[in-house]
């Protein structure tokens, strides 16, 4: 889709200590660079003759949205013509090296400058010059790409500059946002700079910033089940008996870690591209409660204790072999408090979860106890985890398609993780649902300008991108959404990811003030392309009032209906992390 519009976009710059930056000078005619006049350029793109090829494709990209915007084509060399001043130098140019502090960029930061007539967009390899050529068009140019099948592209026949002097490097080095509208299409994961490793990024995206083998919840692949008949004592010591099943091991036996350190060194032998090895739990709470497992527990004040040992004899074997290798394990659940005593090696990642916590308001200060014990945690781990990730929530994993009151906390919480050392973010949303969930597409549009740059302005996105997805619906769009916001500030009532279609703000005055406004909202839709858009918007409340049961009989049937047809024609598949829709449909009486 291409929209009609230009206007300019104020430079943003990080204000954490993690991140450098340098405030643009303001235009001047003296400084002023006409890339394009009357859609016409005498600039070329050049890219080295040694560049990787994540910059040629930033070259490209460039190139084909310089010529959307301005209808201008410039060519793209690797053969500068000596002494040529009208040049975009993309990526890493023997003759801009000594400008460029090319050892604080890591691998995805970049400088976005200008000198005399030439303009240098050039980054760490090998993520930087690819952000660099994004944040560009995103900033100066005024690009926007909403969801996969939705950018904005301002209409214009000159394109001018003025001197830029930039230096950016993010905040957070691991950047995933897992929602199915952000993970099916790893061109549009990479021009919101998101590197993780679900987004099936190729060369020309410069790859993912690590590859993951296994990916969380290890045990049973690392010390197999069908080891039980033989060797029960590898397994743990639960109310006096060892235990068989989806449980955790006995972290204390030699044994167990003679094994574990052999499955990791095989995993490396044989996926040699992985650079991150899961050594965590299984998804739930049955640990060890022997003697000597016991002993190690208690001495650290926390079950962490008998894990982390566990984990660092682990990272210590391949430390020397395999330096480019890190040993991924969870603190989540019954191990989420730091252990008093015993250190992640520097080859460690704590990967801490915020599961039990309050997402109505901000994990700083919000007063329910599983925030304040969460806060006790991350203050803990902060100084002693020298790689520090977070796991986080975002959507209600028990009903997918119910109104979840969490968007005033996204930039707060982010904010908060990187103000306590966090360098990686890994933003959990409804990755399984197979289509849309609750607002899922704006969630993963804010959540990805949020984990590039913790302090942008999210009202602005919002508006920008409602705007765009909804038309002439957008108004009544935010509207509803400051509605279901105001169910749960103030603390009326706390807001959690398992949360029931009965709970207490989703009464039925709201949903009888959400109907009405979103009766609205269709309306002013009409027939266009956001009539759709706010059809899905509205499967939230519909959800609740088929859930609860606040509509009957006949009327009831017809809406179940309107679900199904709505739900099915947007593909759709599941209702919950563990139920499909057709499950729930049967079980909410479709035939």
């Amino acid at each position: 889709m291409k929209q009609s519009f230009f206007s300019a976009i104020p430079n943003f710059h990080y204000a954490l200590a993690a991140v450098l930056f340098a405030v643009c000078a303001s235009p001047t005619v003296s400084s002023a660079l006409t890339l394009v006049k009357k859609s016409r350029s005498d600039y070329t793109i050049v890219v080295p003759p040694d560049a990787i090829p994540s910059e040629r494709y930033a070259a490209e990209e460039l190139q084909a949205y310089l010529e959307k915007i301005s209808g201008a084509r410039l060519p793209i060399s690797s053969e500068p013509k000596a002494g040529g001043s009208r040049q975009i130098l993309i990526g890493k140019h023997a003759n801009a090296k000594g400008n460029i502090p090319w050892d604080k960029l890591g691998q995805d930061g970049f400088v976005l400058k200008t000198d005399g007539r030439r303009l240098i967009i050039a980054g760490g390899r090998p993520r930087g010059t690819l952000n660099g050529v994004y944040t560009f068009l995103e900033e100066q140019l005024g690009v926007r790409w909403f969801t996969p099948e939705l950018e904005r592209v301002p209409a214009t026949n000159g394109v001018v500059l003025g001197s830029l002097n930039q230096v950016r490097v993010p905040a957070l080095e691991y950047r995933e946002v897992y929602w199915t509208e952000m993970t099916r299409n790893a061109d549009f994961a990479a021009r919101h700079h998101l590197n993780g490793d679900h987004y099936g990024l190729q060369e020309k995206h410069g790859g993912p910033f690590a590859i993951y083998f296994p990916f969380v919840h290890s045990f049973d692949a690392l010390v197999p089940r069908d080891l039980f008949k033989e060797h029960p004592e590898y397994f743990p010591l639960i109310d006096g008996k060892r235990t068989d099943g989806y449980v955790q091991r006995c972290l204390s036996n030699p044994e167990v870690l003679k094994i574990a350190k052999a499955r990791v060194r095989l995993w490396i032998k044989e996926h040699p591209d992985a650079t991150i090895v899961s050594v965590s739990q299984n998804d739930e709470i049955r640990n060890c409660q022997c003697a000597e497992c016991k002993a190690i527990d208690d001495a650290e004040g926390t079950p962490c204790g008998s894990l982390l040992r566990f984990v660092n004899a682990i990272a210590e074997d391949i430390e020397k072999d395999y330096p480019n290798v890190e040993i991924d394990t969870l603190a989540y659940q019954y191990t989420r408090k730091a252990p008093k005593t015993i250190r992640p090696r520097k080859n460690v990642i704590i990967r801490l979860c915020s599961i039990e916590c309050c997402f109505a308001h901000p994990l700083e200060t919000c007063s329910s106890e599983a925030n304040r014990r969460f806060r006790d945690d991350i203050v803990a781990w902060g100084p002693i985890a020298p790689l520090l990730y977070v796991w986080d929530y975002t959507p209600n994993f028990a009903n997918y398609q119910q109104p979840f009151p969490n968007f005033d906390v996204l930039q707060p919480n982010v904010q908060f993780f990187v103000d306590h050392n966090v360098k990686g973010l890994f933003e959990q949303g409804n990755y399984s649902s197979g289509g849309f969930g609750e607002m899922g597409p704006l969630r993963a549009y804010l959540l990805a300008e949020l984990l590039w740059n913790p302090r942008t302005d999210v009202q602005k996105h919002k508006s920008e991108f409602c705007d765009a997805y909804y038309g002439p619906a957008a108004p009544k769009i935010l509207e509803y959404l400051e509605l279901m916001e105001n169910q749960v500030r103030g603390e009326k009532a706390h807001a959690h990811i398992f949360d029931s279609p009965k709970s207490a703000y989703l009464n039925k005055a709201f949903l009888d003030d959400a109907n009405r406004i979103l009766d609205q909202a269709e309306a002013a839709a009409g027939d266009g392309p956001g009539r759709g858009r706010v059809l899905v918007a509205r499967l939230p409340v519909w959800y609740v009032q088929l859930a609860t049961e606040k509509v009957t009989g006949d009327e009831r049937t017809a809406l179940l209906q309107k679900f199904l047809a709505v739900a099915r024609g947007v593909g759709i598949s599941s209702i919950s992390e563990g139920q499909s829709l057709e499950e729930w449909a049967k079980k909410m009486g479709s035939k």
